[in-house]
This record gives C-alpha cells, structure tokens and sequence, in this order.
C-alpha cells in the first residue's frame, strides 16, 4: 500500500494508537495540557477555510436546533439510559456516564463533518450554539444527577479554547494554500496523539476490571454505532439532506470524552470509577469514526456537486462557503 494513502487512512492511525497506549501508558502530570493543545490543533485544521456571518445563525436556525436535540437530546438521553444499567451494582461508574452526558458534544464532530462531506458551515454555527447552552446546561445536569456541578467558567474556557481561538487562528490562515491530503494527515495525527494521551493516563483503571470494561464497552458500541446506523437509514428514508444528516449523526453520537474524563479526574477523584466510560467512550467513538466514515460512502455517497465543493475549500473565495 503507498505511504500516501496508510497515512490517509484513520483506521490505521486508530489501531496504532490503541497499540502504543497500553505499551507506554500514562505520559505523566502533562497529559491533560497536551490534551488540549491536540484538541485545539484538530480544530483549527478542521475550521481552515471557513468563514461565516451572523446571518448565517438565522439561516441555518432549523438545523442549528436539531443539531443541539441530536447532542443533548438524543445523545445525552442514550447516555443516561446504558449508564443506568451500572447505577447499582457500579456507582462510582454511573457518575461517570452522568458525566459524559453532560458534556456538550466533541470538537472532533467538525472532522465528522470534514471526512464525511457534511456541512462544514453549519457544524461550527451548531458547535459554537452547542457550547454556548453547555454553560449552563452542563452545571445543571451534574447538579441534578449527582450533585457535582462543573463551573461555568470552566465550561466557558472550552469555548474560548475550542471554537475563539481556532476562528482567530484562521485569519492568517487564509493567505496560505493548504493542500487538503496534508489537512487530513494532520487531523489524522491529532486523533492518534489523543488516544495516544487518554487511554495511555488510564491504561491501568482499564486493565485492573476486565468484566467491567466489557460491559462499558457493549454500552459504548450501542450508543456509537447501532444509534448511528438508526439515524442514517431514518433520515435517508425520510429525504433529509446528506450533509445535514451527517452532522446530526456526529452530534448524536460523539461527546466531548477528553473534557468528561478531565473533570471526573478533577470533580470525582473519590470516585476512581467514573473516568472509566469517558475514556472507553473516547477510544469506541474513534473506531466508530474509522469504520462509518468508509461506510456511509457506500451507502450514502455525497452528490458530486457536494464532493468538489468540499474538496475546493482550501483553494476558493471564503464567500463561496455561504449558501443560499
């Protein structure tokens, strides 16, 4: 196989990292810092070339709603209900999944929408909306459910992290032609450093209850994929738009794991237990986007149209971005 496309290919940077984290376990005291340096790279890469405007918000409102009910309605509700199933015989490990649903979605739903070809405009108005409500949702849910709420400057940071900070870096991106293969090398490494950094600082919590671990991982595989596979096939039958579906998918599915993980570790360090679905979560969520991003171009392939559109975006005029 050329080295050009095993660098192209997720799948393989997934198995790898899975590989190298439980032979080097835990990077040490810097993990969380890296973690979100690695988050904020993969963002900035996956925003590179996008522009928008207020009107947008208003235009793109109806999909902007269900973007948010695909992530704290769908996503959050499948979260709870396989976190009850371990409430009792496992609660350290229920605060855990309260935890992971409490989180707005992960960043990495912008790279969802990237390799999948869905509406990379839209994904951001509903990520930054997302992010926005999560400050004080995010509280109110931890409060309600266990009684540990996360603060909202906290939540506040990630925002400016994740969604300020990458809008500003890109400003001077725009005078670059970046070639799309080197932006999903790139983003391609970021989730093999992310896995690389999770699941290596908690190797041990994962090895010390092999039972345990099962169960958690059956829970995660139908949260990801059997509620992925529901989604397209519904939304396909109904004749909703491929690069909206898409983003729904990636809302309904992927939570932001590293954040869950790092306030179980700050929240719930009497708990030990909890970190276990957020870390677990993280690494099935990334094999989920290995193998759907393959399957849904077979059975739901972008229109052509939409395929060169995407392709083009490092290389045309950022108003070309906004639709009508």
């Amino acid at each position: 196989m050329p080295l050009k496309n095993v660098l192209m290919d997720l799948r393989i940077w997934v198995l790898a990292a899975v590989v190298v984290a439980f032979a080097v376990g835990s990077l040490g005291s810097v993990v969380s810092t890296l973690v979100i340096v690695v988050l904020m790279l993969q963002m900035i890469a996956a925003m590179e070339g996008l522009s928008f405007h207020r009107a947008d918000f208003a235009k793109d409102k109806k999909p902007i709603f269900w973007s948010f009910f695909a992530c704290f309605g769908i996503c959050t509700g499948l979260t709870l209900a396989v976190g009850l199933l371990f409430m009792g015989p496992y609660p350290d490990v229920w605060k855990g999944w309260v935890m992971l649903a409490a989180v707005p979605s992960a960043v990495s739903v912008l790279t969802v929408a990237l390799f999948m070809r869905g509406d990379m405009v839209m994904a951001v108005l509903s990520m930054t909306v997302i992010y926005l409500i999560s400050l004080g949702l995010t509280p109110l849910l931890t409060t309600m459910l266990i009684g540990d709420a996360i603060s909202p400057l906290e939540i506040f940071k990630y925002v400016l992290l994740f969604i300020a900070v990458p809008l500003l870096a890109n400003i001077p991106l725009k005078r670059f032609k970046i070639n799309r293969d080197a932006k999903v090398v790139f983003i391609n490494f970021m989730m093999f450093m992310l896995i690389v950094l999770s699941v290596g600082k908690n190797r041990d919590y994962m090895l010390g209850d092999p039972l345990l671990v099962g169960l958690i991982v059956v829970a995660c595989l139908f949260r990801t994929f059997a509620v992925s596979l529901i989604m397209l096939r519904v939304m396909k039958r109904h004749g909703a738009k491929r690069d909206n579906a898409v983003v729904y998918m990636g809302f309904a599915v992927w939570k932001n794991s590293g954040l869950a993980t790092t306030m179980c570790l700050v929240l719930l360090a009497d708990s030990p237990g909890a970190v276990l679905p957020c870390v677990i979560s993280l690494l099935i969520e990334s094999v989920w986007f290995a193998i759907m991003s393959g399957h849904l171009q077979k059975v739901w392939p972008p229109t052509e149209t939409l395929q060169q559109e995407i392709d083009a975006l490092p290389e045309v005029p950022a108003d070309t971005l906004n639709k009508d």
